[in-house]
C-alpha cells in the first residue's frame, strides 16, 4: 500500500496484487458499501435526481422508501437501521465528503419534508466535513444516469461505484476510473459553489 501511494499509482499496484493473489482486483470488503464509507478518508458523491442517501434525513429517507413502494414494516424496519447512518460514519473514521446533485431535489418534494432536509444538509455542512454543490434548476446533469460514489481510501487507492434499483455495483476495472472522475469533475464545473449552495439551503428552510 505504501509503494502504491509513494510511486503515485493510484491503487493499480494494489489491484494487481489483489489479482494475482485472489483473481479479483477488489478484496472482499470492497463489495460492501458501508465497509467503504468506513474505510475511506474522503467520498465524492453525485446524485442526478435525489439527496444522496449518506445525507438523507429522516423524512427524505421515508419518502423515498413510500415512493418505491416499500411495506410500512419494511419502512419502519429500514428507518431505524439508516436514520443515524452519517453519525455513525462520523464516529468511525469522519471522511471528507462532496456531493453534489441538482436543487430539485430539495424543491420538488413536499415543504416539510424540503425544510427538514434543507435543514439536515446546513446541520452537515456546519460539521465541516462536508461539501455540498446544488447544480442549479436550468441545468441537467446529462449522461449521469444513476448516482455515483467514489471512495479515496485511507490505506491507499480509490473504488468507485454506483446504484441502481438492484443495489450497488461495484467498478473493478481500473480503465473505467478515468472516466468516472471526469463525470465528476464534470458535475462539479456544473454546479453552485459551497458558500451559494449553503445560502441557497438556508432559504428554503425558512420558504
Amino acid at each position: 500500500m505504501t509503494l502504491d501511494r509513494e510511486l503515485g499509482y493510484r491503487g493499480q499496484l494494489l489491484r494487481a496484487w489483489q489479482t494475482a493473489k485472489t483473481g479479483s482486483p477488489l478484496p472482499p470488503w470492497a463489495h460492501d458499501i458501508a465497509e467503504l464509507e468506513q474505510r475511506a478518508q474522503r467520498i465524492e458523491l453525485v446524485s442526478p435526481h435525489v439527496v444522496p442517501g449518506l445525507l438523507q434525513s429522516p423524512g427524505y429517507m421515508e419518502l423515498i422508501m413510500r415512493r418505491n413502494f416499500l411495506t410500512p414494516a419494511s419502512i419502519g424496519h429500514l428507518l431505524k437501521a439508516r436514520a443515524k447512518r452519517y453519525e455513525v460514519l462520523a464516529a468511525n473514521g469522519d471522511p471528507d465528503i462532496t456531493s453534489v446533485f441538482p436543487v430539485t431535489a430539495i424543491t420538488l418534494v413536499p415543504d416539510t419534508v424540503r425544510r427538514e432536509q434543507a435543514a439536515r444538509l446546513v446541520e452537515l455542512i456546519d460539521t465541516k466535513h462536508v461539501e455540498v454543490h446544488l447544480i442549479p434548476q436550468e441545468d441537467l446533469l446529462v449522461g449521469l444516469m444513476s448516482p455515483l460514489m467514489m471512495f479515496y481510501l485511507a490505506e491507499g487507492g480509490e473504488i468507485a461505484a454506483s446504484e441502481h434499483v438492484r443495489g450497488a455495483i461495484i467498478y473493478g476495472e481500473m480503465e473505467e476510473y478515468d472516466r468516472l472522475h471526469d463525470r465528476i469533475k464534470a458535475a462539479l464545473g456544473r454546479a453552485l459553489p459551497p458558500a451559494r449552495s449553503r445560502r441557497f439551503l438556508e432559504g428554503e428552510i425558512c420558504r
